[in-house]
Formats: C-alpha cells, structure tokens, sequence
C-alpha cells in the first residue's frame, strides 16, 4: 500500500509554499498544474516528487520569481522567449501559447526558448496544441549526463522529445520520451530506494551495463547509434538555434545552485486545419490507432498499446484514487514545511492505496 493524496491536498500545500517565497501566481500556478498533471499521468519521474527541488531553487535566487518576459519576433512564424531564468515550466507553457497563436495564423508557429531552466515533462506543452486541435511537438537538452554511442564519458544530455496529435473521441496521441533509454530522475528515483536498475539504462566508469544502485553510472542512449543521433538533432535545436551552452557547459540540475542554468527549449506547431479538415484528420487517426490496438498480441502480452495509452489508464485511475507519495518524497515535503514555517497538517491527509493492483 503507498500513501495517495488527492490533487486539491497537494495543490494547497504546494500554494502555500510558493506565496510564502513571495512567487507571482502567475509564475507558480503553471508550475503546480504541470507537476500534478505530470503525476496524474503516472510521468512520477517528472512529476510532484520535483516541487522540492523547485522550492531550493527559488531560495538559492537560482530561479527568478519575477522575471521579465520578453518576445522578439523574428519572421511572421518565428519568435524567441528569453525566460529570464525563471521556471522552465512557466516560461513553456508562455511558449506553447505563442507558437499556438502564431500557427493559427501562419499555420505554422515556431518558438525558441532563451534563458530558462528544467521544463518538466515535455507532454506538458505537445498536449496544449494537441487539446486546441493542432499538431505540438518541442524538445530540451539537459546536462551533461548521457554517454555517446562507443563513449565512457557523458556528454550530451537525456534531450527529451514529445509529438501530440488530436484525436476522435479520447484523448490525443502523445510520444513524449527521452534519448537516454531512462530519464535522470527515474535513476535518482531508484537510487534512493535502493533498487536495482533493469539492465541497460545506466553503465559504469567503464561503458559497461551496470545494475548496482550504488554504483557511480552514467545514462545510455536508447536504440544505440539510433538515440544517440537523435539526441544530437535535439542538442542542436535547444543549443546551436537558440545560442544557448551545450553538454559539459550546461550547468548540472542537482547541484550548483547559485548558478543559473541558461537551458534552451524548442516549439513548433502546425495547424492541422490549414492542410486537411480537422474533423477527417481526427477520424482518420482514431482509426489507425484502433486498427493498431486490434492486431495479434503475442504471448507475455494482454493487448497491444500506442503511445500515452497507459498515461490514459493512469489518470482515469490516479484522478479517482490520489496521486502515490513515496515515503522519500512525504520527508523531503515536510522538510520544505519546516524550512518555510508551515503547517505539516496538510500532509497528513491521504489514503493507502494499492497502485499496483
């Protein structure tokens, strides 16, 4: 059984912690949202366990809490955001709306983010432009932690990548994944836990496959060459376009916090409309996706999935039954209430749960 709080419970607590530092509720508000969204989607890896790593940001000034957006338009599809060093998350979810607005118009609208920092889950902002009937795809690059195809030494970093499309009658299409084969947080995640990883997510000192928590490990690319090419395109969208640092000079998430990181994100967004009516496109796709669901399943499987599936699953169940609290995550919560002089009350109001039922 796992403790599960419902979303309004974490809301409040996370409210209370972010007025207390003073934050804008325009700046928290999409912070908050993507994060309980993030782990009503059962993405826990980039989900609420993050808040407080955010709560440390803010206090070490990493994090502007009162930045100064500013939109320079570049061509009649292209604009840049320069986030000024506020959260990723805050500074996407302007980004989505711009490249949204700008597709409307043009059909296609591009963004690049300047300035910013950690952006949560990618699924966050392809499913904005997916749930306005458009088609979102954006993509990160991150530090240092990934080593290339045939390396010992990390690089590049895990470079998330996300496409949404709508869909007739459920929710849209979403691939959102990571170049490494798992991400950062999932490993820190099982570190702390102490449980042994699966068998080609990390490798040691030597590039050797390595499943021992304990161990020092570097991510590895999925799919080989394959991942490793792909995280390189992402490199060049988030770094090369935008002017911002790459690999070893992009400053570590987990550490070095009176630096700011100066990350670079990308958005693009077509309007579906404007090359084929949307109502066809939706019908058409729901139908590829069923046909794809209705093929053979082989033995070990109970059926055949499609990207965000068991997202779908998750969130019909985590809306229902709560959100899943480790007891990892329960402590570092209440430290943050310590630390801000809050009233740990809240955080006693949950369930036990069987999540894995």
């Amino acid at each position: 059984m796992t403790k599960a709080f419902q979303p309004e419970v974490l809301k409040h607590f996370f409210e209370d912690s972010f007025k207390k530092l003073d934050v804008p509720i325009e700046i928290y508000y999409p912070v908050i949202d993507g994060l309980i969204q993030t782990s009503l989607r059962g993405v826990d890896s980039h989900g609420v366990r993050l808040f407080p790593h955010y709560i440390k940001e803010v206090i070490s000034a990493r994090i502007n809490k009162n930045p100064n957006f500013t939109f320079t338009k570049k061509a009649a599809s292209a604009m840049i955001l320069d986030a000024d060093n506020t959260f990723g998350i805050s500074a996407s979810v302007l980004a989505m709306k711009k490249a949204i607005e700008i597709a409307k118009d043009t059909g296609v609208g591009a963004v690049s983010v300047i300035n910013s920092s950690h952006f949560g889950a990618a699924g966050i902002y392809s499913l904005m432009a997916a749930k306005n009937d458009m088609i979102g795809m954006c993509c990160t690059h991150t530090e240092s932690l990934v080593v290339p195809y045939g390396g010992k030494k990390p690089f590049l970093g895990t470079n998330a990548i996300t496409f949404a499309f709508p869909c007739e009658e459920e929710e849209p299409f979403c691939l959102d994944m990571a170049t490494s084969t798992v991400s950062l947080n999932k490993i820190r995640k099982y570190k702390e836990e102490e449980k042994e990883f699966e068998d080609g997510w990390v490798v040691n000192k030597e590039g050797e496959s390595c499943i021992d928590p304990k161990e020092e490990v570097y991510l590895s690319h999925f799919g080989g060459y394959k991942g490793y090419g792909l995280s390189m395109i992402i490199e060049i969208l988030c770094s090369i376009l935008t002017g911002m640092n790459f690999g070893p000079q992009i400053v570590p998430m987990f550490s070095d916090f009176e630096k700011k990181r100066h990350l670079g994100h990308f958005f693009l967004v077509i309007d579906i409309s404007k090359f084929q009516d949307i109502n066809i496109f939706k019908k058409r796709l729901k139908n590829l996706i069923d046909s794809i669901r209705k093929e053979p399943v082989k033995d070990g499987f109970n059926k055949i999935m499609v990207a965000n599936d068991p997202e779908k699953e998750k969130f019909k169940f985590r809306s229902k039954e709560g959100i899943p609290i480790s007891e990892i995550d329960l402590k570092n919560f209440k430290e943050i209430a310590d630390l801000l002089g809050l009233d740990k009350k809240i955080l006693e109001n949950y369930k036990n749960v069987d999540f894995d039922s």
